[in-house]
């Protein structure tokens, strides 16, 4: 008898809108993400689904949560399911490669069956892997209908091998929005029918990661800017000049312009780089600075809350949503660092600040009053279980 699975790309999750290198790297979904797997479990609500499978990383386990739950079913997890291995390119963000290896990169953009992140796989080799498990699935559940959640990666090798062709014709393939679906028909004599894939036909347009990024089913990156960090260096005049100016412009709205001295910002800036040299970090476009962001390692130092210092993105670059990107490279500092909530304390008359960090994920847990002025606290999960 033939199985039937459903191949479903999780949900928008952390890397994918902060713009970082997430394989085997274990992330979160986003607000967003979390509304998309909502909606893919309507999709799948009325069908007759047997069982629900998933890669064992949490933004595919709580895609296919959504799926199972309505039709009371258990998530099966099978690592072999999981997203490619990038190595020692695991959680870097995607701007840093063209930087610091830009012929690898070059080829991962456009002769992707030939990349290899230094200690990782290929495209094909995580795609091979990952239909390998999915023919072992429809041999367990022979005659069923099934759902299937992996990572975008490991189903553009997963359909590759599967449609038959060679790997170099891989960008016939294309990439497929999160949520995106694929349904595989696995046939006793071994053959595989593909009715259709890369369907993304549920998710309206406002949930969509692929409209939110610019982003179509083409063979390549997203047309939206992208920043890499790179560590402020306080013995650069340059460096030290633009830190102390773009600080100015985060404390103003909040302290008033004279408020603190040049030499007050440095010295607490240094403090937070004390603990890390990635606390406070420029963010930047290709070579240019385009932000900068501060997180506060000196505050909550033995808890395990991260608290957020200060961000800033320079007029020419504001627009082009590099907000999540920076957000990103706190959670991703502080991730190392074992902290398990991420906080941010905007001033109340500067509203502006508290709807940025409301929109990247963080809630209202409290107020507080002191000397200089009204502040909201709003924290966010940053905790992988």
């Amino acid at each position: 008898m033939s199985t039937t699975i459903y191949l479903v790309r999780h949900a928008e999750a952390e890397g994918n809108i902060g713009r970082r290198c997430h394989g085997h790297y274990d992330s979160l979904l986003t607000k967003r993400g979390l509304e998309q797997a909502k909606v893919v479990g309507e999709r799948f609500r009325s069908e007759p689904i047997d069982a629900v499978y998933s890669s064992d990383l949490w933004r595919a386990r709580h895609t296919a949560l959504a799926i199972a739950e309505p039709h009371g079913l258990p998530v099966i997890e099978r690592r072999a399911l999981r997203e490619i291995d990038m190595g020692e390119w695991e959680d870097k963000a995607w701007a840093e490669l063209p930087i610091i290896q830009p012929e690898l990169y070059d080829t991962w953009c456009n002769r992707p069956w030939l990349c290899r992140a230094p200690g990782g796989e290929t495209i094909m080799e995580s795609g091979v892997r990952a239909l390998d498990e999915m023919r072992r699935i429809a041999r367990e559940e022979d005659g069923k209908t099934v759902v299937v959640v992996s990572h975008g990666s490991a189903i553009r090798g997963i359909l590759t091998r599967a449609l038959g062709l060679r790997d170099d014709e891989m960008m016939q393939v294309g990439w497929g929005d999160n949520t995106c679906v694929a349904k595989m028909i696995f046939n006793d004599d071994g053959s595989i029918e593909i009715p259709y894939r890369n369907d993304n036909s549920h998710l309206p347009k406002e949930l969509s990661t692929f409209y939110s990024l610019k982003w179509s089913d083409s063979v390549d990156v997203p047309a939206s800017p992208q920043m890499w960090f790179r560590p402020v260096n306080w013995d650069d005049a340059d460096d030290k000049a633009m830190a102390l100016d773009m600080f100015h412009q985060i404390y103003w709205p909040t302290y008033g312009r004279d408020t603190y001295t040049d030499e007050q910002i440095e010295a607490r800036l240094r403090g937070f780089q004390s603990v890390t040299p990635d606390a406070v970090s420029f963010g930047m476009v290709d070579r240019e600075i385009g932000g900068i962001i501060a997180i506060n390692t000196l505050e909550n130092r033995d808890t395990e809350i991260g608290e957020m210092g200060g961000t800033c993105i320079l007029e020419k670059f504001r627009g082009f949503g590099f907000g999540p990107q920076l957000i990103g490279n706190a959670v991703s500092v502080y991730r190392r660092m074992g902290k398990k909530m991420l906080q941010a304390t905007p001033a109340k008359h500067n509203p502006g600040a508290a709807n940025f960090y409301q929109r990247n994920g963080f809630e209202p847990v409290g107020e507080y009053t002191d000397e200089c002025g009204e502040f909201f606290i709003l924290q966010r999960n940053i905790e992988v279980k």
